[in-house]
């Protein structure tokens, strides 16, 4: 169970004991009013379930990007090395006698 179900599910509780005491009390049916509520109650955690989704997507998103161009600049960095190698061949023989 997602931590907005659990809220979800403790605000129709309390909502709904408190409907039943205000009703005890006073003798006004809260009941519909209470559902109201609930149901808003599960409208936000739904809404807050998405956004917390959307946020693990895009911190996501981000990770996969900033690993892409972590990657890219070692496969350039290799074939820099590969070039400077082959130049510095090139200049330097080690066989050569002065």
């Amino acid at each position: 169970m997602s931590l907005f179900d659990s809220l979800k599910e403790k605000a129709a509780e309390l909502l709904g004991g408190a409907g039943d005491k205000v009703s005890e009390l006073t003798g006004v049916d809260l009941s519909g009013a209470a559902d109201q509520v609930t149901q808003s109650a599960g409208g936000l955690a739904e809404n807050g379930q998405g956004l917390a989704e959307n946020a693990t997507a895009a911190g996501q998103d981000a990770v996969d990007s900033a690993t892409a161009a972590g990657q890219g600049v070692v496969d350039s960095t290799g074939a820099f090395g590969d070039a400077a190698t082959g130049l510095a061949g090139d200049v330097i023989d080690p066989n050569a006698r002065g």
